[in-house]
């Protein structure tokens, strides 16, 4: 689902810069900053970088296993799940186009701020399985933003952070089959 919902937003967010700034070019991309081996995995300059940078469960809803009555049987299906995912976005421009990154982060703040609720409705290309999703800009200090980048192995660039919430994961799998109590016999057995 994450890998579905992302390339939605990007493409949104994509499409709103470039109508922004009058451009022609796509900016907008889905990547790491850095690669495994330390070396920049962004290809080109001048793009914003969309990178997942945590995954966590929201609690706040946890669901128990459901039980529903089939037929003659009851069925616990397992119980869905909710994550919250935390996106960096990164203005990866090359060092003489420092205000541009700046105008087009402002951009990214812009979008987020007219849009911060996507639903089927205002956002067709969603999966069927997806409510609806909500962004909240976080703010990091200083010494947060230190952290975030050392553990990404990247430099500082200008940048943004956004809890994306939620996604809920629910597969309908069948885990158990418990026949239906359909009453007592003559022997005071259950049916």
């Amino acid at each position: 689902m994450i890998h579905n919902v992302l390339p939605v937003i990007a493409s949104e967010l994509n499409d709103y810069l470039k109508s922004r700034f009058n451009s022609v070019e796509d900016k907008v991309i889905l990547s790491n900053i850095v690669d495994q081996g330390g070396a920049v995995a962004i290809e080109g300059n001048n793009k914003i970088v969309i990178t997942l940078i945590n995954i966590a469960e929201e609690t706040t809803l946890k669901a128990n296993a459901n039980q529903h009555y089939m037929g003659s049987t009851f069925v616990d299906f397992a119980p869905s799940i909710s994550v919250n995912l935390t996106l960096m976005i990164s203005a990866y421009f090359s060092p003489k186009n420092y205000v541009e990154s700046l105008r087009f982060i402002s951009g990214v703040i812009y979008f987020f701020q007219a849009k911060p609720l996507f639903t089927a409705q205002n956002t067709p290309e969603l999966s069927q399985n997806v409510e609806k999703i909500h962004f909240d800009l976080l703010s990091l200090s200083p010494q947060e933003l230190m952290n975030l980048f050392s553990m990404m192995g990247a430099k500082y660039i200008p940048s943004v952070v956004y809890k994306m919430k939620m996604l809920t994961f629910s597969q309908n799998n069948i885990q158990d089959e418990i026949p239906a109590i359909k009453g007592l016999n003559v022997n005071g057995e259950i049916d």
